[in-house]
C-alpha cells in the first residue's frame, strides 16, 4: 500500500457531518489503492506469469542466436548429412553381409540337425528290428523246446494218455477259464490229500 493510501485511511471516517459524495470518493480511492496493492501482490506471486515473461525473453534471445548461427548450422548440417548417408550405406552393407552369413550358418546347422536326426532314426529303427528279430528267435526256440518236450512226453506216455492230453490241450485252447478253474480245483484237492496224509 502506498503512503497516500495509508494517509487516506488514517483519516477518521466520522470527523464531521457525513457527506455522501466524500464517502464515495473515499471508497473509490480505497478501492483503487486496494486494487493496485492486489495487482502488485499478484504480480509478485504470479510465478507462471513471471516464468512466461522469462520464457518470452529467453525465446527472443534464442531467436536472435538462431538467426546468427543459421549459416554455420546449415553448413554443419550438410556435412552431417553427407557423413550420415555414407555411414548408413556402410552399415547397410555390413548388415547385409552379416545377415547372409547368419542365414548360411543357420542353413548349415539345420542341415546338420536333419542329418543327425535321420541317422538317429535309422539307428533306432535298426535297433528295433534287431530286438524284434531276437524276440522272434527266442519265441521260436521256446516253441521248439516246448514241442520237443511234448514229443518226448508223448513218446514216453501210452497212447490213451497222449490222446487224453491232446483233448485236454484242445479244451484248454478253446476254454481257458474252465481249464484254470479245473486246475485250481485240482490244486486244492491235491493239497487236501497231501495234508491228510501228513496228519
Amino acid at each position: 500500500m502506498s503512503d497516500e493510501g495509508r494517509r487516506a485511511t488514517d483519516k477518521p471516517i466520522l470527523s464531521g457531518p457525513i457527506e455522501e459524495e466524500s464517502l464515495r470518493a473515499d471508497r473509490d480511492l480505497t478501492r483503487e489503492e486496494l486494487g493496485q496493492t492486489v495487482s502488485e501482490l499478484t504480480d509478485k506471486l504470479d510465478v507462471k506469469g513471471r516464468a512466461q515473461d522469462k520464457l518470452h525473453d529467453t525465446a527472443e534471445a534464442a531467436k536472435e542466436k538462431v538467426t546468427e548461427t543459421t549459416e554455420a548450422a546449415a553448413e554443419k548440417l550438410g556435412k552431417a548429412q553427407a557423413a550420415t548417408s555414407r555411414k548408413a550405406a556402410e552399415t547397410k552393407a555390413a548388415a547385409s553381409k552379416k545377415a547372409a552369413a547368419t542365414k548360411q550358418a543357420a542353413n548349415e546347422k539345420a542341415e546338420q540337425a536333419k542329418e543327425s536326426a535321420s541317422h538317429l532314426a535309422a539307428e533306432a529303427k535298426e535297433s528295433a528290428t534287431q530286438a524284434k528279430q531276437a524276440a522272434d528267435e527266442k519265441t521260436q526256440q521256446a516253441k521248439a523246446q516246448a514241442r520237443e518236450l511234448v514229443d518226448k512226453a508223448e513218446a514216453a506216455a501210452p497212447e490213451p494218455v497222449v490222446a487224453r492230453g491232446r483233448q485236454a490241450a484242445d479244451v484248454a485252447r478253446k476254454q481257458p477259464a474252465a481249464v484254470a478253474g479245473v486246475a485250481a480245483l485240482a490244486a486244492v484237492v491235491a493239497w487236501w490229500i497231501v495234508r491228510r496224509r501228513r496228519s
